[in-house]
């Protein structure tokens, strides 16, 4: 299957093949909160330019930032240079080591699976263009348990369609602090991603898809949805595949559209046929019933899938910018009383000069994540492939909930910042309690580098988790 997938996304792109412009490489994803800072200030000032899909493309955040370098004098300046490694032919272009201490094994948010207790972490990137059509990166996450590739692979194509194999992030969302389908809570998969470099005529059309295999699940169900029959999972490795696309519908508004289907893997067999039929009418190939099951045989059901319609505004009252942006998510098919979330978030990217404010509230309904035919749901290597929220109630327990994040960024000097986040989490179940955590990061940029290090900080995360059982973690880290 991957591998008939990955001949179509071949077949693609060579027909794009004469289209001049060149790939690019990608800023990293949770990984550099300084630059991704202000790449999110350009976003929400910047007119047109709404883009509902992570990593950036650094070639794509470097045009952008031209329509405001007039407007946003500071901000034109500050960006050129954090993105100038990333415009060159090639470069080092990040480099991190965190040493931490934390109490109760909690996994943190949107880190790939790393929890409180991971102690050492070296982070780096980067990249290779050879000539405007091929390209190559490497970036993870090294830590004393295990290697996380981040962003390695290699690249090809042109700014139309640029094709990615190998461990490439998604995060498919215009929320920044999680995302209902797909985001970095989870590690990453091999895949294969098609995407476009520069949006697409007037309207910014802007898309990524892309397949890849998840990692061994302990349960897929290979029999049981006939009457009478017991039902009897076995492992095995689903795959993943994603959609996303995006357009502005006026130089203000820009609306998003995503699909994730889970599919196959273990005892289940599925063909090209089934695969466009679960695309194009998800309702009929999912949740059969056990009629159905006698009838068209126990593989006639896909998989599982998820979906969102996204849209964010920006705009400015009283010289004030802003953005207000929201998601409706679903599974299957939209509608019922359960298996829908609904999230919405409000950014203020320049309260004054030294001030930003983010808010983002989500509430989903029971059985998000869950699936019958996976006894893991939608995870990878235990994590949620989601809202980092998932992770946080019982393995087999997808009870409702709701969420809410604010974010505080304060640039206290030239040199200095402060990055504030506080979270809450409500579980809809009597078991849990309410959790509340606190997560905040120093910043100084040092007048000479030391020992390579441009800039250190400190960061602390803290809180009360739905057991109502503190934890608590303080770092230093060195940027180089």
């Amino acid at each position: 299957m991957l591998k008939k997938i990955s001949l179509f996304i071949g077949m693609a792109i060579s027909t794009n093949a004469v289209a001049k412009g060149g790939v690019s490489p990608y800023l990293p994803l949770n990984q550099a909160p300084e630059l991704e800072h202000q790449v999110q200030r350009l976003l929400a000032v910047s007119k047109n330019t709404h883009i509902m899909s992570k990593p950036y493309k650094a070639h794509d955040i470097y045009r952008v930032l031209q329509t405001v370098r007039h407007t946003y004098p500071e901000l034109y300046q500050t960006l050129s240079y954090q993105l100038s490694p990333y415009i060159q032919s090639d470069a080092g272009a990040f480099a991190k080591v965190t040493l931490a201490a934390g109490t109760k094994d909690k996994t943190l948010p949107n880190q790939r699976g790393q929890t409180t207790k991971t102690n050492l972490i070296v982070e780096g990137g980067a990249y290779a263009n050879f000539g405007r059509y091929f390209g190559v990166s490497v970036a993870g996450i090294a830590n004393e348990d295990e290697i996380l590739p981040t962003q390695s692979f290699f690249y090809l194509g042109n700014k139309y369609a640029q094709l990615d194999v190998g461990y490439r992030e998604h995060w498919y969302s215009p929320f920044n602090d999680s995302a209902m389908l797909l985001s970095t809570q989870a590690k990453t998969t091999p895949s294969i991603t098609l995407s476009n470099v520069e949006p697409i005529t007037s309207f910014n059309i802007r898309y990524d898809m892309f397949i890849s295999k998840m990692t061994e699940q302990r349960g897929i169900l290979r029999e049981g949805r006939q009457d009478g029959v017991a039902r009897v999972y076995e492992p095995g490795k689903p795959y993943l595949f994603g959609f996303h696309t995006s357009l502005a519908a006026t130089d203000n508004l820009t609306i998003g559209l995503s699909r994730l289907m889970q599919f196959g893997g273990g005892p289940r067999s599925v063909t090209i046929k089934d695969f466009t039929e679960g695309f194009f009418s998800p309702g009929s190939k999912d949740n059969i019933n056990s009629d159905d099951a006698e009838e068209l045989g126990e593989d006639y059901e896909l998989g599982d899938q998820l979906g969102s319609i996204t849209f964010a505004y920006s705009n400015s009252i009283y010289a004030l910018p802003f953005e207000f942006y929201g998601e409706v998510a679903l599974e299957d098919t939209l509608g019922g009383s359960r298996n829908n979330a609904y999230s919405f978030g409000i950014y203020l990217p320049f309260i004054a000069n030294n001030h930003s404010l983010r808010f983002e509230h989500s509430n989903w309904q029971v059985s998000w994540y869950s699936n019958h035919l996976y006894l893991d749901g939608n995870r990878n290597s235990g994590n949620v492939i989601g809202h980092w929220a998932g992770d946080e109630h019982d393995y087999t327990d997808y009870t409702s909930a709701k969420s809410m994040s604010v974010n505080w960024h304060w640039q206290l000097s030239k040199i200095e910042s402060l990055n504030t986040t506080i979270r809450m989490l409500e579980n809809k179940r009597d078991a849990y309690k309410t959790s509340y955590e606190l997560q905040t990061a120093y910043t100084r940029k040092l007048s000479k580098p030391i020992m390579g290090a441009k800039s250190w900080g400190a960061e602390l995360y803290q809180g009360k988790d739905v057991y109502g059982e503190t934890f608590a973690r303080l770092g230093v880290f060195a940027n180089f």
